[in-house]
C-alpha cells in the first residue's frame, strides 16, 4: 500500500473480515493458554508457595508500572489508527503515542522503586522490585494496539507468540527450585526486551523512521485520561491488590492469593481478544454514513456473547475448582480453592462491564460516562482494599474486588440509562 493510499472501508471488518480477525486472535489466545498451562503448575511446584509469591508480588509490580505508563493510550491509538486516512497520519499517531509513554516513565519508576520500599516481600530482595519496574517499563511500550488498529492481528499475535517462544523454554531450562524467582523476572525482562525491538523494526520498516516525531504528549495524556479510567484503572486495581497484600501479609498468603487472582485474570482475559478486534471494527462503523444499522447489530451480538461467556465461566469454575486447583498447582495452594470460588464472581460482572464499556459506549465516544464509573469502581475497590486487607488480608482483597466491580456495573448501567441506548441495545 502507497504511503498517501487510504485505509480499507468499514465492510470487510464488520462482517468475514470480523470473524475472520477474532478467530485468529483467540487461536493467539489458545497459544497463551497451553503456555499458561504448562507455567502456573512449574510454578507452583517448583518454586514453592513462599517463592511463588515472591515471584506473583513482582508480576503484580510490574503491571502496575506496566498500567501507568500506557494510561489508557492503546486504546486510544487502536481508535485513532483504525480511522487514520494515511499512513503519514498512522505516523503522526504513533509518535504522539512514544512521547506520550515518554513522559510518564519517570512516574512508573517512582511507583515501582515505592512499591518495592513499602513491601516487605519484595524489600526482602529488591532485585525483583527492580527488575519488575523495568518490565512493566518495556510493557508500555508493546506496539500491539498500532498493529490492532491496522487490522493486522496477525502480527499482534505472532509477536505475542515470539514472547512465548522465547522465555518459556528458558524458564523450563534453568529454572529449578525455590529461589528462582529472580531468574524468571530476569527472562521475562529479555524477553520483552527481543519483542519490542522486532515490532518497533516492522512498524519503522513499514512507516519510516522520519515520519514518526514525537510531539505533543500532554495533548494525548488529557484525551486518554477517561479511558485510563475506564481500562487502566481497573487492572490496575487487581493488580495493585497484589502487591497491597504483600505489605500486610507474608508471602505463602501472597502465593495462595496470587495463584487464585492469577487464574482469574487468565480467564478474564478471554475477554480481551473481542475487544481488540470489536473496538477497531465498531469505531470505523458508527462513523461511516452507512454503518449505524450495522454498528447496532455487531454490538447487540456482541454485548449477549460476552456477557453468557461470563455466567458459563462463573458456573464453571464453581464446579471444577475443586478439583482443577491441586492439579494444577500441587500441594500447599488448598486455601487458593476458595478464594478462587469467590473471585469467580467477577467473571458475570467484568463481562457486564466490559461489553458496555468497551463495545458500546467507547465506540460511540461516551468515553465521559465510561471514566466515571470506572472511577467510582475504582474509588470504591481502593476505600476497600485500604480497610479490609490489613485486617482480613486475601478474603478482604476479594470483597473489595467483587464489591468494586459491582459498583461500576451498576454506574454503567445508569450512564445508558441517561444516554437513551437501552432501547436500541435491546432492540431484536
Amino acid at each position: 500500500m502507497p504511503p498517501s493510499a487510504p485505509i480499507a472501508g468499514v465492510a470487510a471488518p464488520a462482517g468475514g473480515g470480523t470473524r475472520r480477525a477474532l478467530a485468529f486472535v483467540y487461536a493467539g489466545y489458545l497459544l497463551r493458554y497451553g503456555y499458561l498451562l504448562v507455567l502456573v503448575p512449574f510454578y507452583g511446584r517448583v518454586l514453592g508457595a513462599d517463592e511463588y509469591g515472591r515471584l506473583l508480588a513482582a508480576m503484580s509490580l510490574m503491571q502496575v508500572v506496566w498500567l501507568l505508563v500506557e494510561f489508557g493510550f492503546a486504546i486510544v491509538g487502536a481508535r485513532d489508527t483504525a480511522a487514520a486516512g494515511s499512513r503519514a497520519e498512522e505516523a503522526r499517531i504513533l509518535g504522539q503515542q512514544l512521547a506520550a509513554r515518554l513522559l510518564l516513565v519517570p512516574a512508573g519508576m517512582a511507583v515501582g522503586v515505592i512499591g518495592t520500599l513499602l513491601s516487605p516481600v519484595l524489600l526482602a530482595e529488591p532485585i525483583l522490585g527492580v527488575l519488575a519496574t523495568f518490565s512493566g517499563i518495556v510493557a508500555s511500550f508493546n506496539l500491539g494496539w498500532h498493529f490492532q488498529g491496522l487490522h493486522r492481528f496477525r502480527t499482534s499475535v505472532s509477536l505475542e507468540v515470539l514472547g512465548f517462544a522465547i522465555n518459556l523454554p528458558l524458564i523450563l531450562l534453568l529454572v529449578d527450585g525455590a529461589g528462582d524467582a529472580v531468574l524468571v523476572m530476569q527472562i521475562l525482562l529479555f524477553s520483552g526486551l527481543v519483542c519490542s525491538a522486532v515490532a518497533y523494526a516492522v512498524a519503522i520498516g513499514r512507516l519510516g523512521a522520519a515520519s514518526i516525531r514525537l510531539h505533543r504528549p500532554v495533548t494525548l495524556i488529557r484525551g486518554s485520561m477517561a479511558l485510563f479510567a475506564s481500562n487502566g484503572l481497573n487492572l490496575l486495581m487487581s493488580s495493585s491488590a497484589t502487591v497491597l497484600l504483600s505489605m500486610f501479609a507474608p508471602a505463602q498468603t501472597v502465593g495462595w492469593y496470587g495463584a487464585a487472582e492469577r487464574l482469574v485474570t487468565v480467564a478474564l482475559g478471554l475477554l480481551q481478544p473481542a475487544k481488540q478486534v470489536l473496538v477497531a471494527t465498531l469505531s470505523r462503523l458508527v462513523t461511516h454514513p452507512d454503518g449505524e444499522t450495522r454498528s447496532w447489530h455487531v454490538m447487540r451480538r456482541s454485548v449477549l456473547a460476552i456477557n453468557l461467556f461470563g455466567l458459563a465461566l462463573m458456573l464453571g469454575t464453581w464446579l471444577v475448582a475443586g478439583s482443577v486447583v491441586p492439579l494444577i498447582l500441587g500441594p500447599g495452594f488448598e486455601p487458593t480453592i476458595r478464594l478462587l470460588r469467590m473471585l469467580a464472581v467477577l467473571f458475570p460482572l467484568a463481562a457486564f462491564c466490559e461489553s458496555m464499556a468497551g463495545y458500546v459506549l467507547i465506540p460511540l465516544r461516551e468515553d465521559l460516562h465510561v471514566s466515571a464509573s470506572s472511577l467510582v469502581g475504582a474509588a470504591a475497590t481502593v476505600a476497600l482494599l485500604a480497610a479490609l486487607v490489613p485486617f482480613h488480608a486475601e478474603s478482604g482483597a476479594v470483597v473489595a474486588r467483587v464489591i468494586g466491580y459491582a459498583a461500576m456495573a451498576c454506574m454503567l448501567l445508569g450512564a445508558l440509562y441517561r444516554r437513551r441506548l437501552l432501547r436500541p441495545l435491546c432492540a431484536l
